[in-house]
């Protein structure tokens, strides 16, 4: 995929993005209001040499860096827990204390957290004050003092904001791991997505023969009322009826929604007519063709695609073509190949695609016109050619498939 094509996918599937996006960071905000605060208390312990020749200092610089592995022992933390009081295990307690040597320096940093502040702060005090006998202890020979004195210059105090978690650091890396994970999965349903959305999905279910086949979509973006893909629809057949009568058929790959080719149409011929060119809107049931000679204009009839071939040669007899009404979204490409396949093996010539969301059920479509009543014929039609639509029911085609 190009990076077009992913971002059409995000446009599509914009609700599937936003909608991942909002999941994670609600569940970084659980993590934030379920999480209990966890406090960090640090106590600072200055390592000296009690020589104070330059050997004393090397002495101290070689052993410093080996000192934080004591404070988290057995020798410094079980003495605490009996001091304090603790009902914590010595293994749960070790997990609580960290001890680091910042890089050049003679200092170890002894960090204690806990859901307590104060418990933190008393804890990490007497791990330090501990921690500094115990190291005294540890360089001292058998039968002289310790080289080295460990003093705790900077007491651990009670904290006043939790080092987690953080609202500040887990909503914006929920939100961002939620567009991320959004991304993909709308990307995801692109890729698995059999529907039919943009013209480049109608050429591509088409086939052989789809650069031949005029398409009337409306651009990218905000499209004007001139683009529109009726608009485009009736531009193709005015010419075409300037002399003779055209007779088309308008039907949808998909019989799940019929009312689709049924608004296209009432579109289109409302587009003519304010053109002032004839039109007559027929029913669904094929009706015998009367004597078009010296007659103008367009005449629309509504298929369906589940007729049969024999169904289909006599209802597009003597007929300029098919329209075919796709539904962005709503269509499969499966059906409109197969409507392809049908209508090339009973000889039906189709004059172009268009692309038209289906129309709401419940909001009348602007320009659209009322089925029920007549179109406005022009002084200069004769009395047979009023644009008018007839009366005929819409009886269902039969749908028998050889």
């Amino acid at each position: 995929m190009e990076l077009q094509d992913y971002w059409v996918a995000l446009r599509r599937y914009w609700t599937t993005w936003l909608g991942v996006a909002l999941a994670g960071l609600l569940v970084a905000l659980g993590i934030v209001l379920v999480t209990p605060p966890t406090y960090e208390a640090t106590a600072q312990v200055f390592v000296a040499s009690v020589d104070d020749s330059t050997s004393g200092s090397q002495f101290v610089n070689q052993r410093v860096t080996s000192y934080p592995q004591v404070a988290d022992s057995r020798t410094v933390l079980a003495p605490v827990i009996d001091e304090l009081g603790l009902a914590d295990s010595f293994s749960d307690l070790r997990k609580q204390v960290s001890a680091t040597n910042p890089a050049d320096t003679s200092q170890i940093e002894i960090a204690v957290r806990d859901h307590d502040a104060g418990r933190a702060a008393r804890i990490a005090n007497a791990v330090a004050e501990r921690f500094g006998t115990a190291v005294e202890e540890l360089e001292q020979p058998g039968d002289g003092a310790s080289p080295v004195s460990l003093t705790v210059t900077n007491p651990a105090t009670v904290p006043t904001s939790p080092v987690s978690p953080l609202p500040a650091l887990l909503l914006p890396l929920g939100l961002v791991v939620g567009l991320a994970l959004g991304a993909a999965a709308a990307v995801v349903r692109s890729r698995l997505d059999t529907r039919v959305h943009s013209e480049d999905d109608v050429r591509a279910a088409w086939g052989a023969g789809a650069d031949q086949l005029q398409v009337h979509a409306a651009p990218a973006g905000r499209a004007l009322r001139a683009h529109r893909p009726t608009t485009s629809l009736a531009r193709q057949l005015e010419p075409m009826a300037e002399h003779q009568l055209v007779r088309v058929v308008a039907l949808s790959p998909s019989d799940d929604d019929p009312a689709a080719a049924a608004a296209v149409v009432d579109q289109v011929a409302a587009e003519l007519t304010a053109w002032e060119v004839p039109v007559e809107v027929l029913g669904t049931a094929p009706a015998p063709l009367t004597d078009a000679s010296g007659r103008v204009g367009v005449q629309f009839r509504v298929g369906s695609p589940q007729a049969s071939l024999r169904e289909w040669r006599r209802t597009t007899q003597g007929h300029a073509g098919v329209v075919l009404v796709v539904a962005p979204g709503r269509t499969d490409r499966a059906d409109l190949h197969e409507l392809r396949s049908v209508l090339d093996a009973a000889g039906v010539r189709v004059l172009s695609v268009v692309l038209q969301p289906a129309p709401r059920r419940r909001a009348a479509r602007a320009g659209a016109v009322p089925r029920s009543a007549p179109l406005p014929a022009p002084a200069s039609v004769p009395a047979q050619l009023i644009r008018a639509r007839t009366p005929a029911p819409r009886d269902a085609v039969p749908a028998s498939r050889p």
